[in-house]
């Protein structure tokens, strides 16, 4: 009789041991699927495909560090991607597979105004929160579950004190940018101008397709501006426009007060002609960057064959979410954006970020993510780091 209730006993812990390992199993392999919707193809693809590699990195980093804790449950992300192709209805198109046939709850990636827009048509019905890539302050992308780490108008400010420092005696303005968004981009970007003391003698956009930058160039240097802006764009534009300037033999400064990055302009312009050159980025190499940046971020996408530094926002997209959501403990996007309007700062690879943007929007809701930049100016054709700026926008 005390042999069968031992027995008994030893299967009961057995079977009791067995369960609370399979349990153990079961929530070490725990998954939380993430969208994305960075374009892989069309003419944003050479933007977002450095993102979309980006946040795979991060993806890969967190799930090294045991992934996101959520009540005491593991979970190990795992990144969806679905292709809008660079269009509005692509992006709907991907939202909706992701929602529908994925169920993810989170979704990453948008950049320009028309994706975000109709991204957003999709996602905020379905209770979906989105963390995209940039935002050019239309009102129109606003939506109380979608987050922009990045804007158009971040660095407008601080480039422009900077200017101001810099060059005394520039009093008038030429700002360039890609067509679209100039509604809302140009009426900051004056607004600003003006309290610092500058005047904008012309703002015009270009076709995101131009080749031969000579007469819009010719056209905005008409009313000999003392220094020549770019508000948006890419580096292989501001970087012709550069060529254009200089070959003219405009001698002023130019700059950028959207993030583009140093290097990438002066392999267009060579060392020469980039001279006189600065914006608020970053640098892959530079020894300032943040410890993150430096010991985590980089020498993951060397690893990956990758240096791509675009990489860095497609980076702190994943990194913003899992921040979210393990500082709300709720996997529900509701929760999750409420939780990141209270946080004071999320951490990003250019530092602690407060979150802005609700007057500027219109909205008055804080859904801009503002990282610090780093303003980096051309010197004897290289990139010289200056100094460290704040980016909140209002």
């Amino acid at each position: 009789m005390r042999r069968t209730s031992l027995f008994f006993i030893l299967a009961a812990i057995c079977a009791t041991v067995c369960l609370v390992a399979q349990q153990s199993t079961a929530a070490e392999t725990r998954v939380l699927k993430v969208g994305c919707i960075d374009s892989l193809t069309g003419v944003m693809s050479a933007g977002e495909q450095p993102t979309y590699a980006g946040a795979k990195l991060a993806v890969a980093w967190i799930n090294d560090k045991g992934g996101i804790t959520v009540k005491g449950v593991k979970y190990k992300i795992e990144l969806i991607s679905e292709d809008p192709k660079s269009m509005p209805e692509g992006a709907i198109a991907a939202c909706t597979k992701l929602i529908e046939k994925d169920k993810v709850k989170f979704i990453l990636g948008g950049v320009i105004t028309p994706l975000n827009v109709a991204a957003n048509s999709v996602t905020g019905p379905a209770g979906v929160l989105r963390i995209a890539d940039y935002t050019v302050m239309d009102p129109e992308e606003a939506d109380p579950l979608t987050f922009y780490s990045n804007s158009t108008v971040q660095g407008m400010r601080p480039m422009l004190v900077y200017l101001k420092e810099a060059y005394p005696r520039v009093k008038t303005l030429a700002a360039s940018q890609p067509i679209g968004g100039e509604e809302y981009r140009g009426k900051i970007f004056r607004q600003i101008a003006k309290e610092l003391g500058f005047t904008v003698l012309v703002s015009e956009g270009y076709a995101m397709d131009t080749v031969d930058f000579t007469p819009f160039v010719q056209k905005l240097l008409s009313g000999k501006p003392d220094a020549y802006l770019f508000t948006d764009g890419w580096a292989v534009q501001a970087g012709a426009q550069t060529k254009v300037l200089r070959g003219l033999g405009y001698k002023g400064p130019i700059m950028s007060t959207d993030s583009e990055i140093v290097s990438e302009l002066l392999a267009i312009t060579g060392p020469q002609l980039g001279d006189g050159y600065a914006s608020a980025a970053w640098d892959m190499t530079d020894p300032h960057m943040k410890p993150v940046f430096k010991k985590e971020f980089v020498p993951r996408a060397v690893k990956s064959g990758n240096t791509d530094p675009w990489q860095a926002w497609g980076w702190n997209t994943v990194w913003i979410l899992a921040q979210g959501i393990e500082s709300a403990q709720s996997l529900v996007p509701a929760d999750v954006a409420k939780q990141l309007r209270t946080m004071k700062t999320v951490e990003t690879l250019f530092g602690p970020a407060p979150i802005g943007g609700g007057k500027t929007f219109g909205t008055g809701v804080k859904s801009l993510i503002c990282p610090p930049q780093a303003i980096f100016k051309v010197k004897n054709g290289k990139p010289e780091f200056v100094k460290w700026v704040s980016t909140w926008v209002p």
